[in-house]
């Protein structure tokens, strides 16, 4: 069952000026319950923009999209749509609202007006889930980048969404802090069925996802497993790379080594070169 359904949507900025940008151009896109679906594009082919309208913080100009078969243009569905689609956006930084780590979780649950008993629940759930609960009485502007990263998460997971949507929330972190950040949303993914929707550009974390889409000039180029990475060339003329092991096979293959396609990490790589 789909908890987001987008269809043939277009969405323009300034719509009104001399210049408009077509941001999104006829996407249509489901997302089930439980999935995890990795977007990649290269910068400006509306990846973000599709993850701002998935929880109704823009609205598309033509088409149509739902949430839990709520339409996100329709005002009055808005607070449902938020309390169901968790946005977390680049930098954490902009996202904290408190000075104290347990306050700065707490402010999403308050505004949902639920009892005290049960935000202290939640908050603690939270960072026990993201694995920052022993920091629950300090500051946030002392954490790390990854630790920041894993704040906002909990923030997000305080509300209880059934999606959450990662706007290149590793972008801005070191390889530490990305492997903090993605092994919690592995979990979350898995261990509380939640679905992912995580917006990239590192093709190492789309291999994460149950499903692949990728955008190129406002539209979806391709869909698909990690089949899609055997495209290399289509993938390099849209702006992007494939994961380095899918690379070396390629490079490999063109040399003459009997290599079977289908290679993604460097662990599959070793496995056939050792046959």
């Amino acid at each position: 069952m789909s908890i987001i359904e987008i269809n043939d949507v277009y969405y323009t900025y300034g719509k009104d000026t001399e210049s408009p940008t077509k941001a999104v151009r006829g996407v249509s896109l489901n997302v089930d319950e439980g999935e995890f679906v990795a977007v990649v594009g290269h910068n400006g082919s509306g990846k973000s923009t599709l993850a701002r309208l998935m929880n109704g913080l823009i609205t598309p100009d033509k088409g149509s999209v739902k949430v839990n078969g709520l339409s996100t243009s329709d005002d009055k569905n808005l607070f449902d749509v938020r309390k169901t689609v968790g946005v977390v956006f680049q930098n954490p930084d902009n996202q904290m609202v408190a000075t104290i780590i347990e306050d700065d979780v707490a402010f999403g649950p308050e505004n949902l007006g639920l009892p005290s008993e049960e935000i202290r629940e939640r908050v603690d759930w939270a960072l026990k889930s993201v694995g920052m609960y022993e920091h629950r009485g300090g500051t946030p502007f002392r954490l790390s980048g990854g630790q920041k990263q894993r704040l906002a998460i909990a923030g997000v997971l305080a509300i209880k969404p059934r999606v959450m949507v990662l706007d290149e929330s590793t972008s801005m972190l070191d390889p530490d802090g990305r492997a903090e950040v993605l092994e919690v949303v592995r979990r979350l993914n898995r261990e509380e069925k939640m679905s992912v929707v995580m917006i990239t550009h590192f093709m190492e974390e789309a291999l994460l996802a149950d499903r692949i889409v990728v955008m190129d000039k406002g539209q979806i180029a391709m869909e698909g497993g990690k089949e899609i990475f055997e495209r290399e060339d289509e993938l390099t003329a849209m702006g992007l790379t494939v994961p380095v092991a899918t690379r070396v096979a390629h490079a490999l293959i063109r040399r003459g080594v009997p290599i079977d396609g289908g290679v993604t990490t460097a662990e599959e790589l070793i496995d056939k070169l050792c046959r």
